[in-house]
């Protein structure tokens, strides 16, 4: 073998090297860039709970673990969820049970996949005793 030729190999293998690299460090920063709008989209804040009412259900398990529910009156409820998206009576899929208005809050969680997500929030005098999600 000849050294041009030698030089030759060296130079296309350096150059393969190079592209195979250059689409490494191209996925990582796609997987980085992926994982932080997964990030934003699933993590709770009060702005995006009043703001982005057909998402919901992106961030709901967020709001659900930095908030804790049970025990909180229904004002403190009121007070960081807004009004109610749906008054009066109501059932939902799996549940199969009623859900008297009076002592029911139930909140939108938007649509995921082909049913509509709801968040329902059970009280006792006037103290939240149970939450669950259920479908429509």
């Amino acid at each position: 073998m000849d050294e041009t030729r030698l030089r030759k190999q060296v130079k296309n293998a350096k150059r393969w090297n190079l592209i195979v690299f250059g689409l490494f460090a191209a996925m990582a920063v796609f997987a980085v860039a992926a994982l932080c709008m997964y990030q934003f989209q699933h993590t709770y804040s009060p702005e995006k709970w009043h703001s982005n009412r057909e998402n919901r259900y992106q961030f709901v398990d967020d709001m659900l673990e930095k908030t804790q529910l049970m025990g909180k009156s229904e004002s403190e409820v009121l007070e960081l969820l807004g009004a109610e998206d749906l008054e009066g009576d109501a059932s939902f899929k799996r549940s199969k049970q009623p859900f008297p208005a009076e002592t029911t809050l139930i909140y939108y969680l938007g649509v995921d996949f082909i049913d509509a997500n709801w968040l329902i929030i059970s009280l006792e005098n006037g103290v939240v005793v149970d939450y669950c999600m259920d479908v429509s």
